[in-house]
């Protein structure tokens, strides 16, 4: 046996950092396994984050990762396109940068990859190419294919996407606003991210998104310099959360927004309720009171993904139609974080009747959809 910890948390992500540091200040000494040989490589996100990761958070989080701030976005679908302007709404970080100021002061063994996990007698076996470790509680923040997820059989009907990302050298010609096509609301999409020094994210999440990517590029006439390529999965689904003594978090337990599939900011708050729950000593209390929190908003957007996803080219064209008609209610009421308040405000507004009479009648037309689609609605 190698080294034995109380807590060992499989992952030195941000999530896995941030919670670190939480029970850390708690008076608990985490051990984090990380497979790779340094916090923040390889880079697996756009970088983008609502304001809210660095004003609601409970531990101050470093600004020295903020490259750039964005005062809105312009979204595309089918040839037509709106603007929201939400000024301050995000902010573009360097995730190098942002990891290792979470990571600061942590004990974290780097270059040692999970290979196994089993519950024995009195705690679990993890075993690492780097030797055996012994731990009272794992903590899996090990990512969308999470070992801790899989070794301890952790139930999960996540379905995984597949992003692919360059940075460019390129100026867009907004430096402030994000641009968004969609190829397949809100599965499908291709994004072009400001830097603001002269860079710029160009990614995309799709079926073939190294082709998708190139072709969007193409269509754009985008000739800047690629130097450097990003690839990631994406999970969009729901997740047990606790199992014995054990729980995940983050990416692992598929802690993300179903219509952005952003996940850093929902990772850091179940960080801060899962190290509530150990130090209480009741690690039940995690799911209990992350349900409370947020499983509502995630299966409301879930459901409306769902339903986008089946809808036919000619109903999508028509609800996008309706949310452009409407873009001063969601520039007044939209949350970066929350996207289900924007979903009841339109659904409250007369005017929405009659594009939810074409869902319905596109629903309609598949009599198997709406029967999945009911044991899919939020209870």
């Amino acid at each position: 046996m190698k080294k034995t910890s109380k807590i060992v948390i499989v992952g030195a992500g941000p999530i896995g950092c941030y919670l670190g540091q939480l029970l850390k200040q708690n008076g608990l000494d985490p051990l984090l396994l990380e497979e790779h040989a340094e916090v923040g490589k390889p880079v697996q996100c756009a970088g983008i984050v609502g304001s809210d990761v660095f004003e609601k958070i409970r531990q101050p989080l470093s600004k020295k990762s903020i490259q750039n701030t964005i005062d809105g976005a312009k979204i595309s679908y089918n040839g037509s396109s709106f603007t929201l302007n939400r000024p301050r709404v995000a902010y573009i970080i360097d995730r190098e940068i942002f990891d290792k100021e979470l990571s600061r002061n942590l004990n974290i063994e780097y270059s040692t990859a999970l290979q196994e996990v089993h519950s024995i007698k009195d705690g679990y076996l993890l075993k690492t190419n780097n030797g055996e470790y012994y731990a009272d509680l794992v903590i899996g923040a090990d990512g969308p294919n999470s070992r801790v997820r899989k070794g301890l059989g952790f139930s999960s009907d996540m379905k995984l996407y597949r992003g692919y990302q360059y940075r460019v050298k390129m100026t867009p010609r907004r430096q402030n606003f994000v641009d968004v096509n969609y190829v397949k609301p809100f599965s499908w999409f291709t994004w072009m991210i400001p830097e603001g020094n002269g860079m710029a994210r160009i990614g995309t999440i799709s079926n073939n998104p190294f082709q998708e990517l190139n072709s969007f590029m193409k269509r754009l006439d985008i000739t800047g310099e690629i130097v450097e390529k990003n690839a990631g999965a994406i999970p969009i689904g729901t997740c047990q959360l606790v199992k014995n003594h054990a729980a995940l978090v983050g990416d692992a337990a598929c802690q993300i927004k179903p219509i952005t599939s952003g996940g850093i900011f929902y990772g850091l708050k179940s960080a801060e309720i899962l190290a509530d729950a150990i130090k209480e000593g009741d690690l039940a209390q995690y799911q209990i009171k992350w349900a409370a929190e947020f499983e509502q908003e995630i299966k409301v957007c879930l459901l409306i993904r769902y339903i986008m996803e089946n809808m036919g080219e000619d109903v999508l064209k028509r609800i996008f139609t309706y949310v452009k008609d409407n873009v001063k209610l969601i520039e007044k009421i939209g949350d970066f974080e929350n996207h289900s308040s924007v979903l009841w405000s339109l659904i409250l507004n007369p005017r929405t009747y009659p594009t939810i009479g074409a869902l319905i009648m596109g629903m309609i037309k598949n009599p198997g959809f709406i029967f999945r689609s009911i044991f899919r609605a939020p209870r």
